[in-house]
């Protein structure tokens, strides 16, 4: 049969673009098949003439049955939804479902401005939250701000996704903002209807939707690998299990089918995800992410007892370990913490200066000077720092029965990894 296939991937202030682009359609003697992952729609030839309108909606909530009888009543017959919006046909001619200008506007205003509000406040909380988390860590002793949240690339793949596609998500936020404000300050001025943006304004708008969407899609084989590698936690998994089957149990209306739907996928995706986690996978997942630095033998020749914790994705890896060792002329064997230490393989050099900075940052004033001999290798009383590639190795230990020797040879391992 024959179809002809549309970008549709308006953003929510673009609802008459929308609209607009189904009516067009409609004029040339197509009809509106489906909405295909809420970015492609399809068309069939009509066999009638028809047109469309867009409505909103609560996502939390559908309509109730008295609001679609009134719409049925008037001949318009719902055949898509995305989010905030509900898509009708009714035969070409029928009234248009809102005709009230001011209050289709305070509508629109009311869900849009609130999405953009809880975006931003949300944002702008996290900025706050290391504001205050900053000193208050260095206060308690807990290590630097900055390490804890660097650590989230480099042990959950969908935030290294998230991190890798940060400048993207703010620009897009901001446009998406700005342009939002734009709109809403038009439909104000020049009344009804919601102004149409121009082909271009709309084109660009779509492309943008389309490319945070398929960032989205991209998310689901990052939760796949979090899931492999233990990075989600079943008991997580187990628990957003329950909490939509509880939902599922207790939100049976009609004006809850939406949200029935949401839950349901929740539950199959959860279980899949839980599933996978007992699947034997690890061949797989190490070859999709960095590989761990300073793998092998313990950083201290004396060491006997070692503690350490590697994690890594497809961006990033850190490591951090202790090693305990006590002395041979002692009675008894009381061990001593000779050595924590702290590795990264960074992505790009820029991180890796920039890390290299904060290291020796935090190991004092005045800045300690290269080790005489050694390129990008700093030492400060018991504190080490060594810089090779995008690798950044920093240790906390007792260096003074070590030799020229031990440094080489961590050198040496440090450079066949980076």
């Amino acid at each position: 049969m024959k179809r002809k296939w549309s970008l549709f991937t308006y953003p929510v202030m673009d609802i008459k673009a929308a609209e607009d682009a189904l009516n067009r359609r409609a004029a040339e003697g197509w009809r509106l098949e489906k909405i295909h992952l809420g970015a492609f729609a399809s068309f069939l030839p009509a066999e009638k003439p028809v047109c469309y309108c867009i409505d909103w909606y609560d996502p939390n909530q559908e309509d109730g049955l008295d609001y679609r009888r009134l719409l049925a009543d008037a001949g318009w017959r719902q055949v898509g939804q995305l989010s905030y919006w509900n898509l009708y046909e009714a035969p070409a001619g029928t009234p248009p479902i809102q005709t009230d200008g001011e209050l289709e506007y305070q509508r629109f205003r009311k869900k849009a401005l609130r999405r953009m509000v809880i975006g931003w406040g949300f944002f702008l909380a996290m900025l706050l939250l290391l504001a205050v988390l900053a000193p208050v860590m260095a206060w308690l002793g807990l290590g630097s701000v900055w390490q804890y949240w660097l650590e989230l690339p480099a042990k959950y793949n969908t935030a290294a996704l998230l991190f890798l596609f940060l400048p993207f998500l703010l620009f897009g936020g901001l446009v998406w903002s700005v342009r939002l404000l734009i709109r809403l300050g038009q439909w104000k001025a020049q009344g009804e209807p919601f102004p149409v943006p121009g082909r271009g304004s709309a084109l660009a708008a779509r492309l943008l939707v389309l490319a945070e969407d398929i960032l989205l899609v991209l998310c689901l084989p990052c939760f796949v690998l979090d899931a492999i590698t233990g990075g989600l936690g079943r008991p997580w998994m187990i628990g957003t299990i329950i909490g939509a089957l509880i939902v599922l149990g207790t939100k049976e209306g009609i004006e809850y089918q939406r949200v029935r739907r949401y839950k349901a996928g929740m539950v199959i995706g959860a279980a899949i995800l839980l599933i996978i986690s007992f699947l034997p996978l690890s061949w797989f997942t190490g070859r999709l992410q960095v590989p761990s630095p300073l793998t092998g033998s313990n950083l201290f020749p004396a060491a006997e007892v070692e503690k350490r914790e590697d994690t890594a994705t497809f961006l990033a890896a850190y490591t951090k370990w202790t090693e305990w060792w006590y002395p041979k002329n002692l009675p008894e064997k009381l061990y001593t913490v000779t050595a924590q230490a702290e590795c990264w393989v960074l992505p790009w050099s820029w991180l890796a200066d920039w890390v290299t900075e904060q290291y020796l940052t935090d190991m004092g004033t005045p800045r300690p000077e290269e080790l005489s001999g050694y390129d990008d290798v700093w030492t400060s009383g018991d504190l080490c720092l060594i810089r090779r590639g995008n690798t950044v190795f920093w240790m906390d230990g007792d260096m003074s029965t070590l030799d020229t020797q031990w440094l080489d040879g961590i050198l040496a391992r440090l450079e066949e990894q980076s």
